[in-house]
């Protein structure tokens, strides 16, 4: 058993001999590198995702329909910043490819031209969602207990996403390039802000206005434009490898936005489907009433832990990956690869344990209603078994992302996100009659399959012949 493992977590036997173009590095340096690069990655996740979970607490203070109004908005969120968000995915692949090619003018040109189209795409798409909110809202399930708090609520969170937008831009620009500490500091001091801000303003502490949920809106706004700020200060030295000062200028070029959009449309049309199938799922959830839809936004909040150790090391193997690409070292980027999805299998294996035996007194802690504590331990459960699968899929995605086989992604979050999650969790939670733990077993059944077909296409090697 212990030599298996030995073998299983080597870097001699993740490459083949026969497609080793040069020397591997020893198990010891690839993980250290590894590491060097993910921890910053995942300890920006990690506390992003317990900012988030102090939020939701705070929140609570005010009720229930708080914490489902805040969760109505979610979607609707990410929806309107699924273009910027399909540009970062292309920002991020096209400077990791820039970086191994030591090439800076075309790095640069990619982050310039990046951040004037997530800032013209955000205001547009904020503008919109402002004058549509309330049939948003409708849409995506809210009841006449919360329309009135989610309203507000999306109302102030809206005038942050341009903020939010470019600050997103620029940090996919620093991941690509291998500079994970800039977005971390970038990230938390933004979300520390929010915390801050949440303190004086729900509850309205030392003579700040009770605001309550549009406090918590006005919080997390500020904390964006904070964010803002120090991604823009990130990229201001004239010497570093990724800059807005320069001779260069801003205009666009067709030989950066090309691959940009080779990539950035397989990206769009993956995070539509993910999109798609997470509203609906959303909506799905939101029919079982305000009370279920509380009790899966504190799960997916507790399953966010999870999400960022495997988000973390998505972001480390995406930058390696596209760096040793551009060195024309496909055997590295292939190790990097599997050498990211062994850590997230330690880590989850950590987290698992945990969740196991603390599962409910973490759900405690945002709720005891009698309804939300009677579902928790299944719950629970359920995350538990998820964290593994999670994880790993999230770093073979940002593998094949950061190859720039979006394409291929696609078509995975049009199976898994669009269809399999959302109809398992319908046939579950409504005819089959099993509520929310029903709705859940979907989720469950949508991180496997895509822990599946991103392991096969992976151990394939396709997405190492794609140029840029």
């Amino acid at each position: 058993m212990t030599a298996r493992l030995r073998r299983f977590f080597s870097t001699e036997y993740m490459v083949s001999p026969s497609q080793r173009l040069g020397e591997l590095p020893g198990s010891q340096e690839a993980y250290g590198t590894a590491l060097k690069m993910a921890l910053p990655s995942m300890s920006e996740a990690l506390l992003v995702a317990l900012v988030s979970l102090v939020d939701t607490m705070m929140v609570s203070s005010v009720g229930t329909e708080a914490i489902a109004a805040v969760a109505l908005c979610t979607q609707p969120r990410f929806v309107i910043i699924t273009p910027v968000l399909a540009l970062n995915v292309a920002v991020t692949s096209i400077v990791a490819r820039r970086k191994g090619e030591s090439d800076a003018i075309s790095a640069g040109h990619c982050l310039r031209q990046g951040i004037l189209i997530s800032l013209v795409v955000s205001i547009l798409a904020a503008v919109l969602t402002m004058i549509f909110r309330w049939e948003i809202l409708w849409f995506v399930g809210a009841q006449a207990d919360t329309i009135e708090q989610a309203n507000l609520y999306l109302e102030y969170i809206l005038l942050g996403i341009p903020a939010f937008c470019v600050s997103a831009t620029i940090c996919a620009a620093q991941r690509g390039a291998g500079f994970t500490r800039v977005t971390m500091r970038v990230n938390v001091v933004a979300n520390l802000v929010n915390i801050f801000f949440n303190y004086l303003l729900i509850e309205g502490k030392f003579g700040f206005p009770r605001l309550e949920i549009k406090g918590a809106a006005i919080a997390t706004s500020l904390g964006w434009t904070v964010g803002l700020f120090l991604a823009l200060y990130s990229v201001s030295d004239r010497e570093h490898f990724l800059t807005i000062r320069t001779k260069e200028g801003w205009r666009f070029e067709k030989k950066t936005l090309q691959p940009m959009f080779q990539v950035a449309s397989g990206a769009f049309v993956e995070q539509a489907f993910m999109r798609v199938g997470l509203v609906t799922y959303s909506r799905l959830v939101a029919g079982l009433g305000t009370m279920m839809l509380a009790a899966n936004t504190i799960g997916m909040n507790i399953v966010s832990m999870s999400f960022s150790i495997g988000d973390g090391l998505g972001v480390c193997a995406a930058s390696l990956v596209g760096q040793n690409l551009g060195k024309k070292r496909p055997d590295l980027a292939d190790m990097y690869g599997k050498v990211c999805s062994r850590i997230a299998a330690v880590i989850c294996s950590i987290i698992f344990i945990f969740f196991v035996l603390r599962g409910r007194w973490i759900f405690s802690l945002f709720s005891d209603e009698p309804a939300i504590v009677q579902v928790s331990e299944a719950i629970m459960i359920i995350i538990s078994i998820t964290t593994m699968g999670q994880a790993i899929q999230l770093v073979y995605m940002g593998s094949l992302r950061g190859a720039g086989d979006t394409r291929y992604t696609a078509v995975v979050s049009m199976l898994c996100l669009m269809i399999l999650r959302p109809g398992l969790a319908w046939i579950l939670a409504y005819p089959a009659q099993m509520g929310l733990i029903g709705a859940w077993l979907g989720f469950l059944a949508d991180q496997y399959l895509r822990l599946l077909l991103t392991y096969l296409r992976f151990k394939g090697g396709k997405w190492m012949k794609i140029r840029l």
